[in-house]
């Protein structure tokens, strides 16, 4: 080593290093990544609300990866509701959601063409057997356009989980961008024309089939677009005056919740109008749903007819118009359907003989299925043990957030060429922005990004305060220290974009 790049007194790199923590734990406390938990404030039935807190809680009550959930119980004449944790957009605690805030509804608009399906059955605008070219002549001659109305409803049609158009952005979904900004009504109409359809596979969830049942089904109708449909025949009769399917962002609904990653950054709104029909973009509050739900108890609901298993689904699960039927404890039967959006997850459950409905909603990615089960049937939520190679990968940004700032932190404090050292820095930064996008926060706070925050910001003040000292090329293998930092700014690049 040159004398010009001796390294930092001691007592300098250590007061360096106690600074950095210090300042990067507090970053990470104050504006890390948030832990995802429910936080101590609700609203409503209280009792309904600790009965919440157990059944998510894994014994702990905190919720771990839920932000804010609305439940309700309903029966033909009643509805007990609770909501629990934050709402808004900042930190906890927050303000609990009512049964008036309203959350995005995903694939439990199924459940809405489903039932608009049985009840254009009985207008005798449809029949099940229709096929489709017989609705959406731009069909015609394809091999989509011979499925048939019924099979769709069933999920046995044959048809792809999704069109061509949507397929290819769902890496747009894992960028958390919108991947149906472009999927417009005739763009899903077109992309059916083209999909391949296997009449041999087994049942097989397809958004892309109730796409095109539900725009079958306003063709047939006569009416302009899905959302006119399900006004006419579904929200407007009942009374769900909180209920907007959001076709374009101009007709998001004002107030509607965030929703969340598990590291606490707001996910996008899946607006376009192509997958409406499958809930790509439906709002609604609790108040609504349990409405909804409720019509199905009392026999009230438009389309009821759908909720009756039409063909079996796999060895366990039969199917009706969209709907699925499962036996539940004891001799029950499950009517149900669940959903999911970017940051958003819901479940209805329906047991119709016992005059009895769990609805639930929620704005973070952590499936609401076993919470919901627990509360329709009075029994503790199934406790899943992670498979070893999903705590791993859970473990692996940590794991990539401290080497890389650790090798950096070397670079910064050994180095004698300042290129070198700022390619590892560059890594750093990624290690970082990796974590923040991919790490365990359902688990853990934001203090753990700070640590492994401290060792990249220690790394850039004592580079700083080594720069003039240090030659900016190292004496050999140049081409890879430009490498290395190429390499670095790429990693940061793609970093940015997942975070």
């Amino acid at each position: 080593m040159s004398a010009a790049a001796e390294r930092l007194p001691t007592r300098t790199t250590a007061l360096i290093l106690l600074i950095s923590l210090i300042i990067s734990v507090g970053i990470g406390l104050l504006a890390g990544p948030e832990r995802q938990q429910l936080s101590e404030v609700s609203s409503g039935d209280a009792e309904l609300a600790q009965r919440v807190r157990t059944a998510a809680g894994d014994g702990a009550g905190d919720g771990a990866g839920l932000r804010s959930v609305v439940v309700a119980e309903v029966t033909s004449t009643s509805v007990r509701w609770a909501g629990l944790g934050n709402a808004d957009a900042g930190r906890r605690p927050g303000v609990a959601p009512t049964d008036q805030t309203i959350y995005e509804l995903g694939s439990v608009t199924k459940t809405f063409t489903g039932a608009l399906f049985a009840d254009a059955i009985k207008r005798r605008e449809v029949r099940p057997e229709d096929t489709l070219e017989k609705h959406l002549p731009e069909l015609r001659s394809t091999a989509a356009g011979k499925v048939t109305l019924a099979s769709l409803a069933q999920h046995r049609s044959g048809l792809p989980r999704l069109g061509a158009t949507a397929e290819a952005a769902v890496f747009s979904a894992m960028l958390n961008e919108n991947a149906y900004a472009t999927s417009t009504t005739e763009r899903v109409i077109a992309d059916a024309a083209t999909a391949p359809v296997t009449p041999e596979q087994p049942p097989t969830y397809s958004n892309l089939g109730v796409s095109l049942l539900g725009t079958a089904l306003v063709r047939a109708a006569g009416l302009p677009d899905y959302p006119t449909l399900v006004a006419d025949r579904i929200t407007g009769p009942l009374g769900m005056t909180g209920t907007t399917l959001a076709g374009d962002y101009p007709e998001l609904p004002e107030g509607a919740v965030p929703g969340f990653t598990a590291n606490g950054l707001c996910t996008p709104r899946w607006v376009g109008t192509g997958y409406l029909p499958m809930g790509s973009s439906t709002f609604t509050t609790l108040d609504d749903l349990a409405i909804w739900a409720q019509a199905q108890l009392t026999d009230r609901a438009p389309g009821v007819d759908a909720l009756q298993p039409t063909a079996d689904f796999d060895d366990r699960t039969r199917i009706g118009w969209t709907w699925f039927v499962t036996p539940g404890p004891e001799g029950t039967t499950d009517t149900w359907h669940n959903g999911g959006t970017a940051g958003f997850r819901s479940m209805l459950i329906l047991d119709r003989a016992n005059d009895r409905a769990v609805v639930m909603m929620g704005n973070s990615d952590v499936d609401l299925d076993p919470i919901a089960a627990s509360l329709m049937h009075n029994t503790p939520p199934p406790t899943a043990e992670r498979p070893v190679i999903a705590q791993v990968l859970a473990a692996l940004p940590v794991v990539l957030a401290l080497l890389f700032g650790i090798t950096a932190l070397r670079r910064a404090l050994q180095g004698i060429a300042l290129l070198p050292a700022i390619g590892a820095l560059l890594t750093g930064v990624f290690g970082l922005l990796l974590l923040w996008s991919s790490g365990p926060w359902a688990a853990v706070g934001g203090w753990l990004w700070g640590i492994a925050l401290a060792p990249v910001l220690a790394a850039a003040a004592i580079l700083a305060a080594r720069a003039r000292t240090l030659s900016f090329l190292p004496e050999r293998r140049v081409w890879l220290a430009w490498l290395e930092l190429v390499i670095g700014a790429a990693l940061v690049g793609l970093g940015i974009a997942l975070w």
